[in-house]
């Protein structure tokens, strides 16, 4: 079942640092259908060729995962094809290309014309992902060869010429119309060495569905970190991405984080890429992404130290001024070292117990209510702090509440419980009140620690 994103609660817990480095292309994945159950006589339904040219071996077993759950079988391409090449029309038995990924790499599903009729045309002759009215554009395609098999035959083909736009991929067709073009989203990736060189560039277009769009973003962004840095060796990453979206200033994220398998595990990670699908998914409105931009920079090296003690330089933190605060962090070679940093304490805090934490920026929590529109949305992903920073965080035990996307602070508990309590359908959600200092890190940081400590009363 198709599903929209409903973000609740805390966003930055859901788009920031993985916990454990889980690759977020297959924990949160195609929203999965199941496939259709073997008949008694063990028939099997018909799968599609999904051909795929420009990609890794690791890309395509990615992608051969992804797929696992429709009616799709990924198949080594003979190239990316020639889009202005090929007919100029779709014949009865000739083939059709679903292009779900072009450019430097493709990935087109590829059947056969079943029926034409004017603009109108059916193929396949079953589903391709099952997902009822959808647009891609449909190209007319070169096949290669054809691997006869008893058991499983295959073709090898390529896209050419587009030719119209799928409209609708139901259990028993697909349709397509040759009057219709639709447009894709075009996506840069750069990869570069630590030094700013060049060392790969794609350029890629990816199907515009708000069901297919951040899964196939991912594949080829993993795709093209892994055609060009293979190595399954300690890197640190830092990657820059930019989400270009219709009535909005463009979405920029940086992220900076470590991995000893190698860089293409971590590409799923950037966030520019992970806020794709609550974009498209949210409940309150359409959302139009013009242009998707990312940029991996690689260093082979272990840069990254852990976050492993906090101590307050003080017995009690001064309100209304600046407090320190010693850091206690382990490189991943060498000797622990201790980095004294500088944060802000509120007036309001006087007299009370707060908790006190550090952590890396990305994987630090949103201070926000939760949205109510795309603006709330969009302005939640925009808080995001860097993958580049520190953050020193004061959570004090007193609420904020969050009505109608807006966050009060300074309720009395007395105002918040009348509102919980109110005879009409409540709007009100609450969150532990937060000051923060952030300061920028020349290294990954990694884990976190906190304390309670007392704020001391006002002088």
């Amino acid at each position: 079942e198709w599903l929209k994103i409903v973000p609740e609660g805390d966003i930055g817990a859901s788009l920031g640092r993985h916990q454990a480095r889980e690759p977020w292309l297959l924990s949160k994945s195609l929203p999965q259908r199941s496939k259709v159950a073997d008949s008694e006589r063990g028939m099997q339904p018909s799968s599609v060729p999904l051909a795929l040219s420009g990609f890794s071996t690791p890309a395509f077993e990615q992608a051969r995962q992804v797929m696992s759950g429709f009616p799709l079988e990924p198949m080594q391409a003979g190239g990316t094809g020639d889009a202005d090449e090929g007919p100029t029309e779709f014949e009865m038995g000739g083939a059709i290309a679903v292009q779900l990924v072009r450019g430097d790499m493709s990935a087109a599903a590829t059947g056969t014309v079943s029926l034409v009729d004017g603009d109108n045309v059916l193929a396949f002759g079953h589903p391709m992902f099952d997902a009822g009215e959808v647009y891609a554009p449909v190209a007319a395609a070169e096949i290669h060869t054809v691997i006869p098999s008893a058991q499983s035959a295959f073709i090898v083909a390529s896209p050419l010429r587009e030719l119209g736009s799928l409209t609708q991929d139901r259990q028993s067709t697909i349709a397509a119309d040759t009057s219709l073009k639709v447009g894709m989203i075009p996506m840069h990736i750069r990869v570069k060495s630590d030094k700013g060189q060049s060392i790969g560039d794609f350029k890629v277009e990816i199907i515009d569905s708000r069901f297919f769009t951040a899964t196939f973003a991912n594949i080829a962004a993993s795709n093209a970190t892994s055609l060009y840095l293979p190595d399954r060796d300690n890197v640190t990453v830092r990657m820059k991405s930019k989400v270009e979206i219709e009535g909005f200033p463009a979405l920029e994220f940086v992220d900076f984080l470590h991995s000893d398998q190698g860089a293409s595990d971590l590409v799923s990670s950037a966030r520019g890429l992970r806020v794709l699908s609550p974009l498209m998914n949210n409940p309150f409105g359409e959302v139009g992404i013009k242009s998707i931009d990312l940029e991996v920079e690689v260093a082979f090296d272990t840069n990254i130290v852990e976050v492993t003690n906090i101590a307050s330089t003080t017995v009690e933190l001064v309100p209304g001024q600046k407090n320190s605060l010693d850091l206690t962090l382990e490189p991943f070679h060498g000797k622990p070292f201790t980095r004294r940093v500088e944060f802000e304490v509120p007036k309001s805090l006087a007299g009370s117990i707060v908790s006190l934490e550090v952590s890396a920026g990305d994987a630090a929590s949103l201070y926000i209510a939760p949205p109510k529109t795309v603006d709330d949305l969009v302005a939640a992903f925009r808080s995001l702090l860097p993958g580049t920073t520190i953050a020193v965080t004061l959570y004090s035990a007193d609420e904020a509440a969050a009505v109608d996307g807006r966050l009060i602070e300074d309720m009395p508990a007395s105002a918040i419980n009348r509102l919980r309590t109110s005879t009409r359908t409540s709007t009100l959600t609450t969150r532990r009140a937060q000051s923060r200092t952030v300061y920028p890190a020349k290294q990954v940081v990694d884990g976190s620690a906190s304390l309670l400590i007392k704020v001391g009363p006002l002088k």
